[in-house]
C-alpha cells in the first residue's frame, strides 16, 4: 500500500508538474495573441499595411490556448464540476465513483486523442497549408493530439491518487474541497 502512495504522489506532482509547463505555454500564447493583434492594427492604421494572416495566427494560438491550459486546470480543481449527486454519496462510494469517472474520463481521451493525432497525421501526409499565410498545419493540429494526452496522464495519475486513497478509506480530493461551490 505504501509503495501504491508513492507512485500516486509521483505521478500526480509529475503531471502537475508538466499541467504548469503547459500553463506556461498557454500564457506565452496569449501574449503572442496580444502581440500579434496590436502590431496588425498599428500595421494597418498606421502604416496602412494590415498582416493578411492575423486572423489565421490568432486562431491557431487560441487553439493551443484552449488546449495547453487543459492539463493545469484538472490538476489544479479548475475544471467544471457537477457535484450535488456525487456529495449525497456515502464517502466509501464517493472514491469508487471517482475511480469509475476518471476510467470513463480516458476511454473518452483516448478515442478524443486517436481522431485528433489520424486528423493531423492525414494534414501531414497531404502537406496542407493554411489558406492566407500558407502555414504548415499539421504542427498545430499534433497540440490537440498531445494536450489531450497529457490530460489523459493527469487523469491516471489522479486515478492512482485516488484508487489509493480509497482503498485506505480517505476521502479522494474532491470530499475534502470546502471551498467549491454546491453544485458546481
Amino acid at each position: 500500500m505504501e509503495l501504491l502512495a508513492r507512485i500516486a504522489g509521483l505521478a500526480d506532482a509529475s503531471t502537475r508538474g508538466l499541467g504548469r509547463l503547459l500553463a506556461i505555454a498557454s500564457a506565452l500564447s496569449v501574449a503572442a495573441i496580444v502581440a500579434i493583434l496590436v502590431f496588425s492594427a498599428v500595421q494597418r492604421y498606421a502604416l496602412e499595411r494590415p498582416i493578411p494572416a492575423t486572423e489565421e495566427l490568432a486562431g491557431y494560438l487560441f487553439v493551443a490556448v484552449a488546449f495547453l491550459s487543459l492539463t493545469e486546470g484538472f490538476t489544479e480543481g479548475r475544471q467544471i464540476r457537477i457535484l450535488p449527486l456525487w456529495r449525497r454519496l456515502p464517502g466509501r462510494l464517493q472514491g469508487w465513483a471517482m475511480a469509475v469517472g476518471h476510467l470513463g474520463s480516458l476511454v473518452v481521451l483516448a478515442v478524443l486523442i486517436r481522431q485528433t493525432f489520424d486528423f493531423a497525421w492525414a494534414s501531414y501526409q497531404f502537406g496542407a497549408r493554411s489558406y492566407v499565410a500558407n502555414l504548415l498545419e499539421w504542427p498545430w493540429m499534433m497540440i490537440l493530439p498531445f494536450a489531450l494526452f497529457v490530460l489523459a496522464l493527469a487523469v491516471a495519475a489522479r486515478f492512482v491518487v485516488d484508487l489509493e486513497r480509497t482503498l485506505r478509506g480517505v476521502p479522494v480530493r474532491e470530499a475534502e474541497d470546502n471551498g467549491a461551490e454546491e453544485g458546481i
